[in-house]
């Protein structure tokens, strides 16, 4: 299972990488695709291209202190198409409950009216 930080990796190296060729990347352009809110360096960009390339997703041609020379595996293209299939997958998950607890919360509503006339017609 990978991360946050790695899954916007691959992300982002899926989009530079798309047509399946090796592409020369600057560490630095890396490090400035993520926001500010993951605070990455080259140490941790570093542990994270390992990781994705132990793992099979990428492949490392050529890495030297300021650029990695790098592919996007099949493995690494598929993580990410079953991924936006599992978010929209979650979206329309989410979207049967909110309909399944509007329509249950308007049901007991009306039956309950239902049963409040029921109940003042009767007593």
């Amino acid at each position: 299972m990978l991360d946050k930080q790695t899954v916007v990796l691959l992300d982002n190296l899926n989009n530079l990488c798309q047509d399946g060729n090796y592409k020369v990347l600057d560490k630095n352009d890396l490090i400035n695709n993520y926001s500010k809110k993951y605070k990455i360096n080259q140490d941790s960009l570093n542990d994270m291209i390992e990781h994705l390339q132990q793992r099979s997703y990428i492949n490392v041609k050529y890495s030297d202190d300021n650029v990695y020379c790098l592919t996007v595996l099949p493995k690494g293209r598929l993580f990410e198409e079953k991924n936006k299939e599992l978010q929209n997958e979650r979206k329309k998950y989410n979207k049967l409950i909110i309909t399944a607890m509007s329509l249950s919360c308007i049901s007991a509503f009306v039956g309950a009216f239902c049963a409040m006339i029921l109940y003042n017609i009767i007593f």
